[in-house]
């Protein structure tokens, strides 16, 4: 059993006062041989107690492990996994119910803004575009000056008034001649001249009617025209086309399947690396802690050991109901050309940081409160605790010579002896540590 520098130096007088019991040289006189034999027995019997003693009161003193501070950096973060994906991505959805009658790209195509994808059919969209322009032909027919039936009738009318008030006319300049040589009656006149004024009344109503009939046939038209033009946009609507570039990302709906309203046939979108996110699901406790344009160090397992920094972009405001997630967008500072949908990773969400502080291992806080072995006793240190780390944190206010408690104190008071076991400060606090992944190991994710 070994022991340390501390206990060395415990024993060492315990020891020596024990070897010069045993080198000392007995004097056998001739009277005094049972009695220095009785003393030297009981001398050996209590060395023995002795070392028994001191070697169980060195096995109950409770091992500590304990380091020393040192200069380094730490990075306070929260931690979340993600997924690479588009910025926006367009759901292609059918515009009405029928039947995929064209599929016209697959999985993986790349397709330009305004291109054909599918064509679905629906029989009663045919329809109803022919009798909008069956009953559009009508009504411009209707409205025709020179062939419309309905003018035409009241022309006719207005033309055969205009003969009868000619006649009328006619008339009344007779009765007004024979009236003046008294051939004629002023009743005969007075009748005559009624005759005139009532198919004057005729033709006016005539026109008024021809006027009106004339609005009413524009108003039908202009009724007809937009149902033809809103048939033939519903049939149009049958044809689904690219609303942006990009590329299809996932398998379409095969050909002859019944589709409904609103019913997704394919998804579609623009995912090029410029244009891509790290799509991450925070947690309810750290959402809080998010904001925008905040830095955030990533690990993609596509990319082994290689960091990318990013800061977040969008913050979604409704949780996840099964995960109680949240999700947040962070893009990418200089996305790698073969950075590609679907990629999935860590990223470290920077609340904090520090490239020069004075860093102990985070285990060194326990209960709030930083321990230290100062004369081989436990003690409460004043230390104050800045930045947290994952694995180290910030300290001010140590002992330049203080050994700080790193292991489980449990139930030890301060000032109880203790057992030390020192580390070496940079293995402690990782600092000699390979890089590693982020929610293991987050003070190796120093600044770019």
């Amino acid at each position: 059993m070994a022991l340390t520098a501390d206990e060395h130096t415990h024993f060492a007088p315990l020891i020596m006062q024990l070897t010069k019991k045993f080198e000392q040289p007995m004097n056998h006189r001739r009277h005094g041989k049972s009695t220095a034999r009785i003393v030297l027995y009981l001398a050996m019997a209590m060395a023995v107690a002795v070392v028994a003693w001191a070697v169980v009161r060195w096995a109950i003193t409770p091992r500590v492990t304990v380091t020393t501070p040192i200069t380094g950096p730490v990075v306070q973060a929260f931690y979340a996994t993600g997924t690479v994906r588009p910025d926006r991505e367009f759901p292609i959805k059918s515009n009405t119910a029928g039947t995929v009658d064209k599929v016209l790209v697959d999985k993986g195509d790349r397709v330009r803004a305004g291109q054909t994808l599918a064509v679905i059919t629906d029989p009663s969209l045919v329809f109803a575009v022919a009798r909008a322009r069956a009953e559009l032909d009508e009504k411009q027919a209707r409205l025709d000056e020179k062939n419309s039936p309905v003018l035409i009738e009241y022309d006719q009318q207005i033309a055969i008034n205009v003969q009868r008030m000619a006649i009328a006319q006619r008339e009344v300049d007779r009765m007004q001649r024979l009236g003046e040589s008294a051939a004629a009656s002023s009743v005969d006149s007075d009748r005559a001249v009624d005759r005139l004024r009532g198919l004057e009344a005729e033709a006016a109503t005539l026109v008024k009617g021809r006027a009106t009939k004339l609005l009413e046939l524009k108003r039908e038209l202009a009724v007809a025209r937009a149902a033809a033009d809103i048939a033939a946009w519903e049939l149009e609507q049958t044809t689904l086309k690219a609303p942006v570039d990009g590329v299809v990302l996932d398998r379409p709906t095969s050909l002859g399947t019944r589709v409904a309203v609103n019913d997704v046939l394919m998804r579609i979108a623009d995912v090029r690396p410029a244009n891509l996110v790290m799509r991450a699901a925070v947690d309810e406790e750290d959402v809080t802690h998010a904001e925008v344009g905040q830095a955030v160090r990533m690990s993609l397992y596509a990319f082994p050991g290689q960091r990318v920094s990013g800061r977040v972009s969008r913050i979604y405001d409704e949780a996840d109901k099964d995960r109680r997630t949240f999700e947040v967008d962070v893009t990418f500072d200089s996305p790698d050309a073969k950075l590609s949908a679907g990629m999935t990773g860590e990223l470290a969400f920077i609340t904090a940081e520090k490239q020069q502080a004075t860093i102990v291992p985070a285990t060194a806080l326990q209960n709030g409160v930083v321990m230290v072995v100062r004369h081989g006793r436990l003690a409460k240190s004043d230390a104050t605790v800045g930045v947290k780390g994952f694995d180290r944190i910030e300290v001010t206010g140590l002992a330049e010579n203080d050994r700080v408690v790193i292991s489980p104190v449990g139930t030890l008071s301060p000032g109880q002896s203790v057992r030390v076991s020192e580390i070496d400060p940079a293995e402690a606090t990782g600092l000699n540590k390979e890089k590693t992944p982020i929610n293991q190991e987050a003070a190796s994710m120093k600044a770019f």
